[in-house]
């Protein structure tokens, strides 16, 4: 049972490695929701909401994993929080 949403800010290397690592971080994590948006100069951003048992320990393991994937640059954790 999910009982945690974290959003996180996922900036990527190029906005052509979008499909990639959308299917990357859905072998690692159940996704609730993934939204891209372009930031402008090229630079594309996907905000995802991620389901996580609060049994798992936080999202540091989970953000570490997602700057692991190739095409990711960077990642943002905007919000925590039980549902």
């Amino acid at each position: 049972m999910y009982d945690v949403v974290a959003i996180l800010k996922i900036y990527l290397e190029s906005a052509d490695k979008s499909d990639s690592v959308k299917t990357a971080i859905g072998k690692i994590a159940k996704i609730q929701q993934i939204t891209e948006q372009d930031i402008g100069f090229g630079i594309r951003v996907l905000n995802a909401h991620i389901l996580l048992d609060d049994s798992q320990g936080g999202v540091d393991a989970l953000e570490e994993k997602i700057k692991e994937i190739e095409g990711v640059s960077q990642v943002q954790v905007e919000e925590v929080s039980r549902i």
